[in-house]
């Protein structure tokens, strides 16, 4: 799956033609042709033609998936999409894939990984798992975020008082 990044998901069917509900992880993504799922079966990804796509009732139909119950088969999966089609995105914006794995910096002293990244409330964190196998949350914020390099796949932080001992 190298170069190939989750752009969003296919939810339930809709209607009685095929469609799907689609849900995508970003506004400004533009949506190839062709994009792909994974097999089940054989754990590659494999690729689906589009047929067409509504924006704004936010659904989506592909090639060869004409009743509800074919459309079914391909339900509550990720799509996933080449990485260089994502839009570019501002200075100090990043995609969530992009700091998930990045080895995190205090004082220029690893002191954990990024485990994930939890986005579902109005401020992001970053959940890192740090030396001491400890989980410790931290808010994305200018205030904690020191610096954040996706290239090396590393993060400084400034952390603040008493983190390290939660």
């Amino acid at each position: 799956m190298k170069g190939k990044v989750v752009a969003g998901k296919i939810h339930g069917t809709h209607g009685v033609k095929g469609n799907l509900k689609l849900e995508l992880y970003h506004e400004k993504i533009r949506l190839p042709d062709t994009i792909y799922i994974i097999d089940e079966e054989t754990g590659d990804l494999k690729p689906l033609q589009i047929e067409f796509v509504d924006r704004v009732k936010k659904l989506i139909k592909f090639k060869g998936y004409d009743t509800p119950e074919k459309a079914k088969e391909i339900s509550q999966k990720l799509i996933y999409i080449d990485e260089n089609l994502l839009p570019k995105l501002d200075k100090d914006e990043f995609y969530i894939f992009q700091l998930e794995e990045c080895d995190v910096y205090f004082k220029d002293k690893l002191i954990g990984k990024v485990e994930k990244v939890d986005d579902r409330l109005p401020q992001v964190y970053l959940i890192i798992r740090c030396v001491d196998n400890k989980v410790r949350y931290l808010p994305f914020i200018n205030q904690f975020i020191k610096d954040v390099n996706v290239e090396e796949k590393k993060i400084n932080i400034t952390p603040p008082e008493g983190w390290f001992s939660l």
